[in-house]
């Protein structure tokens, strides 16, 4: 619990590294039962605001308060599981699938796959929005003693937003982590999930039931074990996996180890410990083609372009036809990044002479064409693009529709100045 604690208050401090920990270590009870806490706690601070409304209304008096007090605290009590119940069952899924939309991954695997971690996450969220918004929600709720009654409602309103910011901001981290989007689509897919707080009074409706109800209680309890269970289950499996890697690279000797514990690193966004293990397994084993290939892509994006073809070229070395001859294609797309146009289009006639129908390889053979000022032979090449997208098989398509849209994005824009 204690290394919990650590992670969920470094989110206000160090947003990014809390998130990437807590994505790894997935603890959905422990930040379950804190948002039920902090839910108590953030009410208390309330108190002072809902005795003067009722002290204005119905006459509160001094003698009442340690009722008034008792019945918050259980209010906030039964409210915490029905925001821990709404946060799991609701908000999460939805942020879950919306955000699968924007990464175009398929949405029942990825909601297996993310549930228990940005769970997680989204409990933390909620909890550490609601203990930082205690204080300035402490003091509105003092100071509303020189409100109006009529300005008692605005007021109780603004309490409630203040923790929203807070909330949305470290969600769409979790959620650009676990997908790897970019700021503004996990942005975008936090806020337009928080509409699904429109079911809240249903769902709130349905645990007023079952709280009154033992056996309606039950039956869900029998409802949910089963898909919950499988959630679960695959972030139990896929951690359990990461620990068996980890084990296996204690073994120097065992560069596969390494590179197979990097993947798992950087399909989970966290691309610094990736890098390294990727070196780690090339220093074991220089012969480690993949490993080479992956960090020659890494330090592309990072903008080490230089170094990027270094592990390119020992690529060339080990495997010229590695990843079937995709290695041709990265190093087009290290020199087009470093606006090295005829190097690009040399590396991109290899590739294509060998995969004629890759829509990708079209693409950036159009881009490097459309950079040498050769304009009618890449419009030629953007539209032999869209066709090798529109001609491939269905699982290809779903893969390669993204250059088919960037082609006719070009195409549309090549028009327009032409125009």
């Amino acid at each position: 619990m204690g290394n919990y604690l650590r992670l969920l208050f470094g989110l206000l401090w160090q947003p990014a590294r809390s998130i990437r920990e807590l994505r790894a270590s997935a603890p959905f009870a422990a930040a379950a039962v804190t948002a039920w806490l902090s839910t108590i706690i953030y009410r208390l601070a309330f108190i002072p605001f809902s005795e003067l409304a009722q002290g204005r209304r119905r006459g509160f008096g001094a003698g009442a308060r340690g009722v008034h007090w008792f019945t918050e605290v259980f209010a906030g009590a039964q409210m915490g599981v029905l925001v821990v119940l709404f946060l799991s069952l609701i908000y999460v899924p939805a942020l879950i699938l919306l955000g699968g939309i924007f990464a175009r991954r398929r949405l029942g695997q990825t909601l297996r796959e993310e549930f228990s971690s940005v769970g997680a996450c989204v409990l933390s969220a909620y909890s550490i929005a609601l203990l930082a918004a205690i204080l300035p929600t402490a003091i509105i709720s003092w100071q509303s003693a020189n409100l109006p009654v009529e300005a008692l409602e605005a007021y109780f309103a603004l309490m409630l937003l203040i923790p929203v910011p807070i909330f949305a901001g470290i969600a769409a981290l979790a959620i650009g982590a676990a997908l790897r989007l970019g700021w503004i689509s996990a942005l975008v897919a936090t806020l337009i999930s928080l509409f699904s707080l429109t079911a809240l009074p249903v769902l709130s409706q349905v645990f007023n039931l079952m709280c009154a109800s033992p056996f309606l209680l039950l039956l869900l309890f029998l409802l949910l074990r089963g898909p919950l269970s499988e959630l679960f289950d695959a972030q139990r499996s896929r951690h359990a996996f990461q620990q068996s890697l980890q084990a296996a690279t204690l073994n120097p000797a065992d560069a596969s180890a390494h590179y197979n514990l990097a993947l798992i690193y950087q399909q989970r966004g966290d691309i610094d410990a990736a890098e390294a293990s990727f070196r780690r397994a090339i220093e074991i084993d220089d012969h480690e083609t993949d490993a080479h290939y992956q960090l020659g892509r890494i330090a592309r994006e990072r903008g080490r372009l230089p170094e990027s073809i270094a592990f390119f070229e020992t690529v060339v070395k080990q495997a010229p036809t590695h990843s079937q001859h995709e290695i041709w294609r990265e190093i087009a797309r290290t020199y087009l990044a470093a606006g090295q146009y005829a190097d690009a289009l040399g590396m991109l006639d290899r590739f294509i002479d060998e995969r004629q129908s890759d829509g990708e390889g079209r693409y950036w053979r159009g881009m490097a064409l459309s950079g040498l000022g050769r304009a009618t032979e890449a419009v030629e090449e953007m539209k032999k693009c869209i066709e090798a997208v529109q001609t491939s098989p269905a699982y290809k398509y779903r893969a390669e529709q993204e250059w088919m849209r960037r082609a006719e994005q070009f195409l549309r824009e090549t028009a327009g100045r032409s125009g």
